[in-house]
């Protein structure tokens, strides 16, 4: 359960890395709540079905707050009602 929970999560979050890249990191809530409920959609009908979701989504959530404490990542402001990606460097 604790297993298929984790390799399932990183398969879903290795997937939004591929897509956006740095930008999924910078926008780390938005992709935390989208896989931990794809993941409760995916495991739903049993109780360590559900169990396995919430694993998955704790990993997730652990490790995407890791990734942005200390990755260089993007996120999206509004300058002048123009948007745009800024890059942030954890370190300064």
């Amino acid at each position: 359960m604790l297993t298929i929970g984790i390799l399932s999560a990183l398969g879903l979050l290795l997937l939004a890395l591929k897509i956006g890249g740095r930008k999924v990191i910078g926008m780390d809530v938005v992709f935390d709540i989208g896989i931990t409920v794809t993941l409760m959609i995916m495991f739903y009908g049993t109780f360590s079905g559900m169990a396995a979701a919430m694993f998955g989504g704790l990993f997730v959530t652990i490790l995407l707050f890791i990734m942005k404490k200390t990755m260089v990542h993007e996120t999206l402001t509004v300058e002048k009602v123009v948007p745009k990606w800024k890059e942030v460097d954890p370190k300064s």
